[in-house]
């Protein structure tokens, strides 16, 4: 099953926004242009970035035999959150200004998945190493301010019928034992959800965005950090993906979470627009519109977005090489017609 943050293919949708953002210039949109310190646009840190506070860009790896996560300033300098050597990142989560991250999963039954947590400080300073086992197997996580963490994820229920995957999510207390795990209610029409790629906290909930096919609908999955007592699912009327409005994938910011998407029919030339729904309502709240600026996305700042983008269609006054990593923020601009 794919994940809702990955249904429009990212090396298409990378290679669209690159060429994109190479047809014409944005001066006159672009706020801030840096390079990124230590790091090149082909140095392992593949996977798809998460925002941390302030605008802060997280670099997962996209694979290989990196064992750390990079974290980009919004003034273009980096720091690495580095694991033990063979200990591979797998899910992460910004936790206040330092960083958690759940290893690979190393060990897994029918019923558990084995994973260490590892937490960090702002300054990349391990603070704790914990085992941690759950029957989800991971795919995104919230750290809340109460220090437990929300993961979602899916398990099997009984390996001879692999159609009968169930969903759920699991909250780990403040030291990362297992307090409680629940599964979700399947859609009216049966199947399966598939999860957005990343998560948010507020005070005492999680948040993550849903998708089914049967029927096809998106929905803003509500937890509680005290289980089921608390568990809402609120379908969204937000737009289907279609052959011309391709959905890329979902965000958070402050108060909402934005559906960014594209047509694929747009000329001269494609624009990135952003839908906020309100997270508590559902409502969509605003559209704005942005011309892209780089290949992948960094963060959704409310009137600003950044991304990380390569030297190409840059001055040549610069004297960029072709594998220097930039991360550009522009601004955003409502629009009134929707």
């Amino acid at each position: 099953m794919v994940p809702l943050g990955l249904m429009t293919s990212r090396s298409v949708f990378a290679l669209l926004l690159s060429a994109a953002a190479g047809t014409f210039s944005f001066a006159q949109e672009i706020t801030s242009d840096v390079i990124v310190q230590n790091a090149s646009v082909n140095d392992g840190y593949g996977g798809w970035p998460l925002c941390g506070v302030g605008g802060q860009v997280y670099r997962h790896p996209g694979g290989g035999d990196l064992t750390s996560v990079m974290r980009v300033s919004p003034d273009g300098s980096t720091l690495l959150f580095t694991l033990p050597e063979d200990v591979f990142p797998g899910v992460i989560a910004p936790a206040g200004t330092g960083l958690s991250v759940l290893s690979d999963v190393y060990s897994n039954s029918e019923s558990h998945f084995s994973v260490v947590m590892f937490h960090f400080d702002s300054q990349a300073h391990l603070l704790a190493r914990n085992p941690v086992t759950i029957p989800v197997q991971p795919y995104s996580m919230a750290v809340l301010p109460s220090g437990r963490t929300v993961v979602v994820g899916g398990h099997l229920k009984d390996a001879d019928h692999p159609e009968d995957r169930k969903y759920g999510f699991a909250i780990l207390d403040a030291n990362d034992k297992l307090w409680k795990s629940v599964d979700l209610p399947l859609p009216p029409g049966g199947g399966g959800w598939t999860f957005s790629s990343q998560m948010a906290s507020g005070e005492g909930v999680a948040y993550v965005m849903l998708h089914s096919n049967q029927p096809p609908q998106t929905a803003i999955a509500t937890i509680s950090e005290y289980g089921n007592q608390n568990l809402n699912i609120k379908v969204i009327a937000a737009p289907l993906d279609t052959e011309i409005r391709h959905h890329n994938e979902w965000v958070f910011a402050s108060g909402v979470v934005v559906d960014i998407y594209h047509y694929s029919n747009e000329r001269p030339h494609v624009s990135s627009r952003f839908d906020e729904y309100d997270l508590n309502t559902g409502e969509k709240i605003a559209t704005k519109t942005a011309p892209p600026t780089g290949y992948q996305f960094g963060c959704y700042l409310g009137n600003e977005f950044s991304m990380l983008a390569d030297s190409a269609h840059t001055d040549p006054a610069r004297h960029l090489s072709s594998n220097t990593l930039r991360l550009v923020t522009a601004k955003l601009k409502l629009d009134p017609t929707r």
